[in-house]
């Protein structure tokens, strides 16, 4: 007999043990989200409340769900390369950095498909939160600042930093 797990679309996407309840999207609705490694299984999180959001609220199907995991594995990977410090350390940093690197046009993608369920963007890695940059990454406009929100934003290239 499977097990539940199996039966799960989202099975790679929870993680083992649960997001406690406090850190998890508790918005009436979800308008706007990002995409962003933070250390765990789920890497979609409310632009709103910076929560981390269950992907049964957005309702995408299995081949999405199997990509965000990919996408947030292969990330994780290089992010704690760079976080070891050890002699991987800069080369990881630069493929984080690498506008045209997989992994970040992999995360662009996947945010421009998770658009069609809400507005998606894209939390661009950067080193030092005291530099954060002011112009985007990918097409060199201005950033642009929303009041209420930590983010600063590329519209048209759904990034944020």
């Amino acid at each position: 007999m499977p097990s539940d797990k199996m039966n799960d679309t989202y099975s790679k996407l929870r993680p083992e043990p649960p997001t406690p309840k406090d850190e998890i999207c508790d918005c009436a609705n979800i308008s706007e989200i990002y995409l962003a490694h933070k250390l765990g299984s789920n890497p979609i999180h409310c632009l709103g409340c910076s929560g981390e959001v269950l992907p049964d609220r957005l309702e995408f199907g299995e081949r999405l769900a199997e990509t965000i995991a990919y996408w947030n594995s292969v990330y994780g990977s290089l992010y704690q390369l760079w976080l070891d410090s050890g002699e991987y350390e800069d080369w990881a940093r630069d493929r984080l950095l690498d506008p045209k690197g997989q992994v970040n046009t992999t995360g662009i993608d996947l945010v421009k498909e998770l658009s069609s369920f809400a507005k998606a963007y894209y939390l661009w890695f950067y080193e030092n939160t005291s530099q954060a940059p002011d112009r985007c990454l990918l097409c060199g406009a201005n950033l642009i600042v929303r009041e209420g929100i930590l983010f600063k934003f590329c519209e048209p290239c759904l990034l944020i930093t």
